[in-house]
Order: structure tokens, then sequence, then C-alpha cells
């Protein structure tokens, strides 16, 4: 799954919100979906008025850079070569409408050498004379963000929350040297039992707290990684809705005038109930007490939740 600041996509995801937001903004051009049977032929669509030809694109994974460009500048050289060889084919969809703009879709587009690769591409492209082009003919290059109105209409009809945030949500990276994090709950641990300092076995208390929270931060993010991997758009709204309350941890931090453990238990507790309210049923009050638990454990060793008792 490719993720974006709408969610998370595979190829035919995208290429099914993608329908509907070309229905919606090019409805009035005559836009006419090519279903891929046999095969798309380089075209996913055109509009009958305007000769607008759209191809969709989604990388299967997340990729770093310069491979996102690499695989987009590959499927653009593919994809263009179609219009070649299919004329024929697409010759008998189109009719006599000429396409003389092709728009390449896809979620992000973050390198400009991929405007240098299709203003090539357009001139190859142009020196075939195609009998379905125009003479004119050029390559458009269309991200997200071109279709955000669009976009949020569709969700919104589907009953699908808005998102209004520039960039895919994700959790703080764990940069940090690890005898860091662990000084930090064992530090935290002891503050957590400071009622119960006097306590005769108040060292076995504090090391068997310890120990637990710092399994719970340990373990945490291959809880994690298997959310995303097997429920991305869940994964995807789990982190949205983490980072938000983290907000909230910070100023609770600040403000709070009870003991460490009263805190630690407030933050638990509000986090597992939210998560439970707004991803139910595809995460339950079991599962929901599992992720606060790890998460809580990493605000503890990270210090987004502090103890200023």
């Amino acid at each position: 799954m490719f993720v974006t600041k709408f969610g998370p996509f595979n190829g035919k995801t995208w290429e099914d919100l993608c329908q509907l937001v070309f229905k919606l903004k090019h409805g009035s051009e005559g836009y006419q979906h090519i279903q891929a049977d046999p095969g798309d032929f380089g075209l996913e669509g055109y509009t009958i008025h305007t000769g607008i030809g759209f191809q969709c694109y989604c990388p299967e994974k997340p990729y770093g850079t310069k491979e996102l460009y690499e695989v987009q500048r590959d499927k653009i050289t593919r994809d263009i070569n179609k219009l070649k060889t299919n004329q024929a084919e697409i010759a008998k969809r189109i009719g006599t409408t000429k396409i003389g703009e092709w728009f390449f879709v896809t979620p992000v587009v973050d390198r400009n050498a991929l405007l240098a690769h299709v203003r090539m591409k357009e001139a190859e492209v142009r020196a075939w004379n195609l009998s379905i082009l125009r003479d004119d003919f050029v390559i458009h290059l269309r991200d997200a963000d071109f279709y955000l109105k669009e976009i949020n209409e569709v969700r919104s009809l589907n009953g699908v929350a808005l998102n209004f945030d520039s960039s895919p949500p994700a959790l703080s990276a764990l940069n940090g040297p690890q005898h860091e994090y662990e000084g930090n709950l064992r530090r935290k641990s002891e503050l957590r039992l400071a009622p119960k300092a006097s306590s005769s076995n108040i060292t076995k208390l504090v090391s068997g707290l310890y120990a637990q929270t710092l399994k719970s931060f340990l373990e945490g993010d291959g809880l994690l990684r298997r959310i995303e991997q097997d429920a991305p758009t869940v994964y995807f709204r789990l982190v949205k809705l983490v980072n938000e309350y983290e907000n909230q941890v910070y100023e609770k931090s600040a403000t709070w005038v009870d003991t460490a453990e009263a805190l630690t238990n407030h933050v638990r507790d509000g986090l597992s109930e939210r998560i439970h309210s707004e991803l139910a049923p595809a995460i339950d009050a079991t599962t929901a007490d599992q992720i606060a638990r790890h998460i809580v454990a990493r605000w503890l060793a990270v210090c987004e939740l502090n103890f200023d008792v």
C-alpha cells in the first residue's frame, strides 16, 4: 500500500477513486471510462468533447524519492507506448475523438525530472503521427492535490471523514539512544510508585513496573507494523488519532496536579477509549487496551508523557 494524506491506496483502490473523481469533474465534457478488459491500452478513460485521456498509477509500496521517480518514469513510458501499439483498438473505442492531452494521475509527484521525461515523450509521440492523437499532443502530470475538492466530495458522499492535513500521518521516529529511553522508564517507574516509597519492597516494585513498561515499549513497534501490514486503512486512522491525542498529552502533563500514576492511568484509559470508539469494530476494546498500553509506554520513554508533580 502507498500511504497518502488521503489514506493508503493500491493500484485498484486508487483507480476506483480516480474514476469517481473523473466522472464528477469531467462529466460535462463527456467523460467515458474505458474498462480494463482485455486491457486499458494506455487509456483508462477519456473525454469525448475535449479530447483528454487519463491514465492512473499508484505505487504498490512506499518508495524513496529516487525510486518513486524511476517507477513513475517507467510507467509513463510503458503506457505512452501503448498508444502506438494499440492505435487500432483505441480508435474503435474513441471514434472520431482525437486525444490532445494525456493526464498521468498519481498520488504524489516530487521530482521535477519527471517533467523533463514527459516533455521528451511528448516529442516522441508527436513524431509517430498517430491518427488518434492531435498534432499538439501534450502530457500533464497530475497529483492528488489537483483533485482535492473532488476527492473530498467523493469521500464525504461515501461517509469517509475528510482529512485536512497536508501530509500523511506518521508516528515520530525513535532516534534516541536506547539507554536514554531505558533511563526515562526507570525514573518514571520510581515516580509512579512514589506514594509507596516507604514500602519495604519498593525496590522490587520499581523493578517490576520498569520491566513491564520496558517490555510494552519494545514490543509496541511490532504490533503497529502488523496493523499497518494487515489493515493499512485502520493503521492510517490510528496514527492520525494517536498523533492528535499526543498533543493533549503535552497539555495534560503540564497542567496535571495529581500523582504520576494517576496521570499515566488517565492518559492510557482515555487513549484506549478513543481508539475503541473511533475504530470499532475493526479494533475491539481489548485490542484498544493493548495498543494504548504500548503507545503510553512509548510516550513515557521518549518523554511526551512527563511528570511535573
